[in-house]
């Protein structure tokens, strides 16, 4: 879970579950920053939203990884840890933050 408020335009706000993507070793580092994408409940229909189903992620309840927002997180924002989501669920991640940031 992560605090995203204040935030701007169509950016996802309010206490959300966020999958936290950066590296350990670059959490741990004195950044105490860490890069994450939020979820929802809601299915927007947007390509690049991933549906995860409880209780993958530590989840009650189905939702959807905004591969689209993709934030930078300090550390202060991170409110506690749910759980980790499945090596697939990560890999289609990885596909698509690739396909938006033309890496």
């Amino acid at each position: 879970m992560a605090d995203l408020d204040p935030v701007r335009g169509h950016e996802q706000a309010g206490i959300w579950p966020v999958l936290v993507i950066s590296d350990d070793r670059f959490n741990r580092s004195a950044s105490n920053l860490a890069y994450g994408v939020p979820l929802t409940t809601r299915d927007h229909g947007f390509p690049g939203h991933l549906l995860v189903v409880p209780p993958e992620g530590g989840l009650t309840r189905p939702s959807y990884i905004l591969c689209d927002q993709l934030r930078v997180l300090s550390h202060e924002r991170l409110l506690r840890r749910l759980g980790v989501v499945a090596l697939p669920t990560l890999t289609a991640v990885e596909l698509w933050l690739r396909a938006f940031l033309n890496l």
